[in-house]
């Protein structure tokens, strides 16, 4: 399971390509997180 809080993981020494592709793979991780979040919720309202 995606934790509830991005943690920042960026090394202050890193590059700017090296935070962009950090960055990416955070907001994808928060994205799918989200994702099945409405799911399991959509399928909660279903079981009422």
């Amino acid at each position: 399971m995606v934790p509830k809080v991005i943690r920042n993981e960026i090394p202050p020494s890193a590059s700017t390509g090296e935070v962009i592709a950090k960055l990416s793979k955070q907001r994808l991780r928060a994205r799918r997180a989200n994702e099945e979040r409405r799911a399991r919720k959509e399928a909660d309202d279903l079981d009422l």
